[in-house]
């Protein structure tokens, strides 16, 4: 027996010795040790002589990192991917493959992973790629990878991405902002999706919940808005970019600022036209805006245009949801606005708006950009489906002034209403009005009640 033991402990020391031995060799031979022995094979082919050729081949491995004091990470990516800012590797097999549209983006100043995601510190391909367990940012996969541009260039057009703009357009125009907050502004019901891009869910999970919700979520309030899948993708794109990561100043900096361009843009989608005009061209209920740039200091501005009531108490102007650097644009285009420019804006517009029309206008607008639509519909239809909820689905507004006073209305939309049950006994409907006294000014919500008077219809006589 003792004999026995004696055995067993001897081929269990051998076996710890090998495992030992094993794991030393692993440690001294790493995957990227191997691809760097790779590369600079690769690379020793272009040598012209054999003395060249030998001192590439002597290349030490080494790790490699880019120390991104700016973003506080650290990225080792380049260990494997050695040939990301050398085109003669255009055609070379991954991970040494030249890296394409890198533009200013090069990797010394901006690394990999502020744009590919992944785990900036690691050296082994698993690690490095995040499809480990607790990395909750992996590789984002080629087809969305371009919805990181929207992470530092939040504002106008990004070039190359139009869906990144498309989505945000979707989002404001289909209603998100009904059940989902998103930078303090929109309903409850839904989640706050103001860092959304930070909660490292799936595009494909992100995707297949915008074209079917239940699938994804079942008993999700969210209703099927039946949309394509380009919309859907765009939607991811805008979703994904949406996080609070500081890019440090450095970055902030060199980032696109819209000019004068997206200020016109602004300028035509926000219809500044229909209460402005410029050098007399355009609606006299607002002042006059050529040289309002030479009046008025920047930062007059920039408060009149975040809180007009503010700057003018009683100010029938609306305070719209601008970021800073949309302002910036704003003011820029109207530095160099022309009559001219107007008069072509005008143009485009099927008729000037009358000013009872253009308080009727404000209110269509803020009923679409707080999220009224999204349960309500564009035109008031209803129709949205909400079990339990007497009728089945979120009811039709035209005939509103029919069963309501507009008194009535607005103390709804300022406290908030919950659906009468089908079924008493049976859970509350998914969908309800949330209170936006909070949220809308009392110029706001009265807007919202002029836009549904506005489109009321009376109910045709039963006789």
């Amino acid at each position: 027996m003792e004999r026995r033991l004696q055995q067993y402990f001897f081929v269990l020391s051998v076996l710890s010795l090998l495992l030992i031995v094993g794991a030393a060799y692993q440690a001294s031979t790493p995957a990227w040790k191997r691809y760097q022995k790779q590369y600079v094979a690769l690379e020793a082919q272009g040598e012209p002589n054999a003395i060249t050729k030998a001192a590439v081949l002597a290349t030490p491995p080494e790790v490699h990192q880019v120390m991104l004091t700016g973003l506080q990470r650290v990225d080792r990516c380049t260990t494997c991917h050695l040939g990301v800012e050398d085109p003669t590797m255009k055609n070379a097999a991954e991970p040494f493959r030249y890296h394409e549209n890198l533009g200013p983006h090069i990797p010394s100043k901006f690394g990999c992973t502020i744009c590919h995601g992944g785990q900036g510190l690691a050296t082994e391909k698993e690690d490095a790629h995040g499809n480990v367990e607790f990395w909750q940012n992996p590789l984002l996969t080629k087809e969305y990878i371009r919805a990181s541009c929207g992470r530092c260039h939040k504002d106008g057009d990004v070039p190359g991405v139009p869906e990144l703009s498309e989505g945000k357009r979707l989002f404001e125009n289909q209603g998100c902002r009904g059940c989902h907050k998103l930078n303090g502004v929109g309903g409850t019901i839904g989640p706050d999706l103001s860092l959304e891009g930070a909660n490292h869910r799936a595009p494909e999970w992100l995707e297949k919940h915008f074209l079917t919700p239940n699938a994804v979520s079942t008993g999700s309030a969210m209703p099927n808005f039946h949309f394509t899948r380009d919309q859907a993708k765009a939607l991811t794109y805008y979703m994904l970019s949406l996080t609070s990561e500081d890019m440090g100043s450095y970055y902030s900096t060199v980032r696109l600022i819209p000019g004068p361009e997206f200020g016109r843009q602004i300028f035509q989608e926000k219809n500044c036209i229909n209460c402005h005009n410029v050098g007399g061209v355009g609606q006299k209920v607002g002042p006059d805006l050529q040289g309002v740039v030479g009046r008025h200091s920047p930062e007059w501005l920039d408060e009149q245009l975040i809180n007009p009531e503010l700057v003018y108490p009683g100010s029938s102007m609306p305070a719209y949801d601008l970021d800073g650097n949309s302002r910036k644009a704003l003011m820029a285009y109207l530095a160099v606005v022309t009559p001219a420019d107007v008069q072509a804006l005008l143009s485009q517009k099927p008729h000037v708006l009358s000013p009872a029309d253009v308080a009727i206008e404000a209110g269509r607008q803020d009923f679409a950009r707080f999220g009224c639509v999204g349960c309500h519909g564009t035109e008031l239809q209803g129709g949205v489906p909400n079990p339990n909820a007497q009728g089945g689905e979120v009811p039709s507004l035209l005939h509103l002034s029919d069963d309501y006073t507009k008194d009535e209305v607005l103390a709804v939309i300022r406290n908030g209403r919950v659906p009468p049950l089908d079924n008493p006994s049976g859970p509350p409907p998914p969908l309800y009005m949330p209170a936006w006294k909070k949220v809308l000014s009392d110029e706001d919500i009265n807007r919202v009640a002029d836009f549904l008077w506005s489109k009321q219809q009376k109910k045709a006589d039963a006789w």
